[in-house]
């Protein structure tokens, strides 16, 4: 997705924003600008401060210093008109289970204050967008929890709100399910709704977001593209190398070190019978790389079926930047 952050102003904007309990800092001077339609994740181990921001961000709690905007709004000036502005979808599924969807998502509306006629199209719309129509008038406790979390959602989007904050939205759910909440957040997405998304799932936060953000110790460490954070960390491209059989295999790690001195490259995972991953030496071009590899296995006679290159993913990212002492 395009976002032209030259005439777009943020639909979230955090300034230094701090909490302290004690002598512990949660969140230590965090500073983020998301914009509209964005959807970004926010990625750090358990106690970096995720939850805690957003439980500032949506007045749960009062922060100790530092500002945020929501739709250019000031959350700590105006903390009862923001709450028109942004809905929320916690790793807790918020919903009453001895009552139907559509008794859920009336009562929420009757909350917000929605006319009855209105309220009945906006229920039957995101009832709809969220596959549960044929089950409206169904318990929800008789719901699978993806569809526990698709009502959740339904409920967060009942007032329209332009900010969306998923806390963990689909820890605890099968794989199909996850898949699902993905199209659902995909398709909030072409609405233009910005979201601000936690999640401990590595390829969530892959597949869903246009940039990443990972917090270590209450710190925003690093953010940007996964592309920028695999250049961030000097992230380099491996190379798989498949063996015709595991003598192949043998024979090319007892002469590995010729290669290695020449190259200055290392083997990586090499616990597989038939196959190598050799990481590409820093200010090697691949062409060049896999040319090299080429040359050494036919010279030294070593039968092997292909090679090809394997870019770094974002669990390789996150491993690496959460490790290091400074970035």
């Amino acid at each position: 997705m395009d976002l032209n952050k030259n005439i777009s102003q943020p639909s979230i904007k955090i300034v230094d924003l701090t909490k302290r309990y004690d002598n512990r800092i949660s969140v230590d001077k965090l500073n983020i600008e998301i914009y509209p339609g964005e959807i970004y994740s926010l990625l750090g181990e358990n106690g970096a401060g995720k939850t805690t921001t957003i439980n500032m961000l949506t007045t749960l709690i009062k922060p100790s210093s530092g500002s945020f905007y929501l739709d250019n709004l000031d959350g700590l000036k105006h903390p009862e008109k923001i709450k028109g502005v942004f809905g929320v979808v916690s790793q807790d599924v918020s919903i009453y289970l001895e009552l139907t969807a559509f008794e859920n998502l009336y009562f929420m509306g009757q909350m917000y204050g929605i006319k009855k006629n209105e309220l009945i199209d906006r229920i039957r719309k995101l009832l709809i967008d969220a596959n549960l129509l044929d089950r409206a008038n169904d318990l929800v406790g008789s719901y699978s929890g993806g569809m526990q979390r698709k009502l959740t959602i339904a409920m967060a989007m009942l007032n329209h709100p332009r900010i969306l904050f998923m806390d963990e939205p689909t820890v605890g759910l099968d794989p199909k399910s996850r898949r699902q909440i993905w199209q659902t957040l995909k398709s909030l997405q072409e609405q233009g709704i910005t979201i601000l998304l936690t999640t401990h799932y590595l390829d969530e936060a892959q597949a869903l977001s246009n940039r990443i953000g990972i917090i270590r110790l209450g710190k925003l460490v690093v953010e940007g593209s996964i592309d920028y954070l695999r250049d961030k960390i000097h992230a380099v491209t491996n190379v798989l190398i498949k063996f015709a059989d595991k003598k192949n295999l043998v024979n090319f790690k007892d002469l590995f070190g010729k290669f290695k001195t020449i190259h200055d490259c290392e083997i990586l995972h090499d616990d597989l019978q038939d196959h190598i991953m050799l990481k590409l030496p820093r200010n090697t071009k691949l062409k060049d790389f896999f040319n090299s590899i080429y040359l050494f296995l036919n010279e030294n006679n070593i039968e092997y079926t292909h090679f090809s290159s394997i870019e770094p993913n974002l669990e390789d990212v996150f491993i690496a930047i959460t490790s290091m002492d400074e970035i």
